[in-house]
C-alpha cells in the first residue's frame, strides 16, 4: 500500500513539474543574432507588390522593432529579409526577396505590439501596408483572392494576436493568429481601402538599411 501512495505522489510531482515548466511557453529570443549558414541566404530577387508605410515613430524604434522580428524568425532559415527606406517624416519597407503572406501579417502585427517597446508611451507607430493577394495564401476567401488589399491593425485593438483587412472593393476581414482562428468575414471594413500612395521608381535615390 505504502508503494501503491509513493508512485501515486511521484506521478502527480512529475505532472506538476511538466506543466509548470515543459509546457511554459518559452519567450522569444529577441537579441539572438543566430542564423542559417551564408549558403541559405536567399540572393536571388523576387518580384513583389508587398509594402508597409509607417509613420509616427523614431527611426531607432524602427529599427529595434525590425531586427527583433529577424531573430526571432530567421534563426533555423531565412524568413524575412525587409529593405527600409528612410523618406523624410515618415518609412517604407519592402521584402526584396519576398516574404509568404501569413509571416507578412506577423510583420505588421509586429511593428504594433513589438515587445518592450509597446510599452512606451511614445511608441505608437501608425502601419499600413498593401498587397495583391495570392490563391496559395493563408486564411484566402473566394472574395479575397487575386485583389489588392490594405492591412492595418486599427489603435482600439486589445488582441494583439491579428491584422485587419480591406480589400479594394471594400470588403472587410479580421485575420486572426491564434490556434482554431481564421479569417473573419466582417460587416463592414473597419477602415476603407486606400491606394498604396508610394512610388518605388521614385524611392531609388532614398537612402536604405537592410535587415536579416
Amino acid at each position: 500500500m505504502n508503494k501503491t501512495f509513493f508512485v501515486i505522489g511521484l506521478i502527480v510531482i512529475v505532472v506538476i513539474l511538466i506543466f509548470q515548466f515543459g509546457l511554459k511557453p518559452s519567450s522569444p529570443d529577441l537579441s539572438s543574432k543566430n542564423r542559417p549558414s551564408d549558403t541559405q541566404k536567399p540572393s536571388k530577387l523576387i518580384e513583389n507588390d508587398k509594402l508597409i508605410l509607417v509613420k509616427n515613430i523614431k527611426l531607432d524604434y524602427l529599427k529595434q522593432a525590425i531586427e527583433q522580428f529577424c531573430n526571432i524568425y530567421n534563426q533555423e532559415t531565412y524568413i524575412a529579409q525587409p529593405r527600409l527606406f528612410l523618406l523624410n517624416n515618415e518609412f517604407v519597407i519592402t521584402f526584396p526577396y519576398d516574404i509568404d503572406f501569413e509571416r507578412y501579417c506577423y510583420f505588421i502585427n509586429y511593428l504594433v505590439n513589438a515587445h518592450d517597446l509597446s510599452l512606451k508611451s511614445d511608441y505608437k507607430p501608425d502601419v499600413k501596408g498593401w498587397y495583391s493577394t495570392e490563391t496559395g495564401d493563408a486564411w484566402m476567401r473566394e472574395d479575397l483572392v487575386n485583389k489588392k488589399v490594405m492591412i492595418f491593425i486599427p489603435d482600439w485593438d486589445e488582441e494583439h494576436d491579428n491584422v485587419y483587412l480591406t480589400t479594394k472593393d471594400n470588403i472587410g476581414y479580421k485575420m486572426g493568429f491564434a490556434i482554431g482562428h481564421t479569417s473573419q468575414k466582417l460587416d463592414r471594413p473597419v477602415k476603407r481601402f486606400e491606394e498604396n500612395p508610394i512610388e518605388l521608381t521614385k524611392l531609388t535615390d532614398r537612402e536604405t538599411i537592410d535587415f536579416e
